[in-house]
């Protein structure tokens, strides 16, 4: 497979011709952590914040398998449930599995690029600060954790900027702004020890992003914009409870900010617009936009990674071209990996309108298994592939071992199948039969596959595990829901 600096090379080139000039349109985008799934107090409560915010694309955190059932509540037509977005303009996921963003097509051919952002939580700056870490290990434990996970979505979004596309990430940092833990802040609020410059913030903000609601908000003592926490729920807070503002939404590239709101309890701190009851333990953010929307490669997307035998398809296409259309085209439907010289199936792109971008498929000839679509050109050269699953009715997720008994060195080869395919579905170690699912030793994402294959090394697990039984559990999406187990066991060597 290439790799990411390829892609996004060719792409450049492939956008070096100057686009035609385009009047800016308006977009709001919201990132929302809707807290355990969003019904941990009233999931109409989470429909309605959305609502309020009139929000156009909404960044999910803690989504826990709710992402489409949201989208679908709020009637809007377009989800990613590898991404954890909703929205009302088409999502288009770029194949490559390390690409963590979207394009979201704003009009016909013309995208911005999103990506949503939940960093690691723990181990928690600001609870550093609060228990007397000085500045300087502060600094080092946000390198460790939280630094390198911003800089590599800066590798990836950044390039994509320099092409004019509008580039946006937003979500839960986790971290605070280097914008509000200044000198006067610390002066100001007991909780700010010191000035400090959060690496994250810094890093985003040296690569050129803009935090939306600090230029909206220039003085963060007016305006502190507390996200973390209002309470869980609302009232609820610990009384020394270290909050502060880790919901952000920055922007590169081709947009101005024109407004940036909190959205929260009723009678909160700088909160523009209240629901009550408040659902959940995040305030939200929503930003407003003006933006010239940019090009995007050539790409073919599917509306659902997985589909069972006999549902529908769809597949959406774009082409590199100045509005994306693409004459005399195909859409191939592929054995993963196989030549699209000969298809399975596939429909032509130009359906007699002025754009047609979107075909669909029947699946009931075609047997469970892993497939691709490929966007062909008229003269049968190969555009772009995504992957998808077809499924068995009633398939079931399932998860295995390639040993039964493993030496205390030993890697433990996982695979799996029939997985969800959201954001954050990942495997755990656990010791065997252990009734708390809070209590895994380990664990890995699986990237939001349907099926694949996972090793669980000394490296992942930090050391040789003890001789005794195990087991690897399915889980879905960053929650604590077991959907299939494998059981194996550790001997030491004779």
């Amino acid at each position: 497979m290439p790799n990411m600096r390829c892609i996004l090379a060719m792409f450049i080139l492939l956008l070096a011709t100057p686009a035609p000039a385009q009047d800016s349109v308006e977009v709001k985008i919201m990132t929302f952590n809707i807290w355990l799934g969003g019904d941990q107090v009233n999931l109409t409560r989470t429909l309605d914040a959305i609502r309020a915010a009139e929000a156009d694309i909404v960044l999910l955190q803690e989504a826990e398998g709710q992402t489409r059932p949201l989208a679908a509540a709020l009637g809007w037509p377009y989800a990613s449930e590898r991404h954890h977005a909703i929205a009302k303009y088409p999502l288009f996921e770029p194949a490559a599995p390390e690409a963590d963003y979207l394009f979201v097509e704003l009009v016909p051919g013309r995208f911005v690029a999103v990506a949503n952002i939940h960093l690691t939580s723990d181990p928690y700056g600001p609870y550093a600060v609060r228990e007397g870490q000085t500045a300087e290990q502060v600094v080092e434990l946000e390198r460790e954790t939280r630094l390198p996970e911003i800089e590599s979505y800066i590798a990836l979004l950044a390039p994509l900027a320099e092409t004019g596309l509008p580039v946006f990430a937003g979500g839960d940092f986790n971290a605070p702004s280097h914008l509000d833990w200044t000198p006067a802040m610390a002066a100001q609020r007991p909780q700010v020890r010191y000035a400090l410059e959060w690496p994250v913030s810094k890093a985003l903000a040296d690569a050129g992003f803009r935090d939306s609601y600090r230029e909206v908000h220039v003085d963060p003592i007016a305006r502190v914009g507390i996200t973390w926490s209002p309470g869980y729920p609302v009232p609820r807070l610990e009384a020394n409870e270290a909050v502060d503002r880790i919901d952000q939404i920055h922007a590169l590239g081709n947009a101005r900010t024109i407004a940036s709101r909190i959205v929260g309890e009723a009678g909160g701190a700088d909160v523009d617009i209240a629901i009550a009851p408040w659902p959940s333990d995040h305030r939200a953010v929503v930003s407003t936009f003006a933006v010239v929307p940019g090009p995007a490669p050539a790409m073919v997307s599917l509306d659902r990674r997985a589909v069972a035998v006999g549902e529908p398809l769809a597949a959406r296409f774009h082409a590199a071209t100045a509005d994306g259309r693409i004459e005399d085209g195909r859409v191939a439907v592929v054995a993963s990996g196989q030549a699209s010289t000969a298809p399975l199936m596939f429909m032509p792109t130009n359906n007699g309108t002025d754009r047609g971008s979107i075909v669909y498929f029947g699946t009931a000839a075609l047997p469970p298994g892993a497939y691709d679509a490929v966007l062909i050109a008229a003269d049968g050269a190969e555009l772009a592939r995504a992957p998808f699953w077809i499924q068995a009715p009633g398939a079931v997720p399932e998860v295995s071992v390639d040993e039964a008994d493993y030496a205390d060195h030993e890697p433990i080869a996982v695979t799996w199948n029939n997985a969800p395919g959201h954001r954050r579905d990942w495997l755990g170690l656990y010791r065997a039969g252990d009734p708390d699912q809070l209590n895994y030793l380990t664990f890995l994402y699986t990237g939001a596959a349907i099926a694949g294959t996972a090793v669980f090394d000394e490296a992942v697990i930090g050391g040789p595990l003890e001789s005794g039984d195990y087991e690897v559990r399915l889980m879905r999406d960053d929650a604590y829901l077991l959907l299939a187990t494998a059981p194996f066991s550790v001997s030491e060597p004779p």
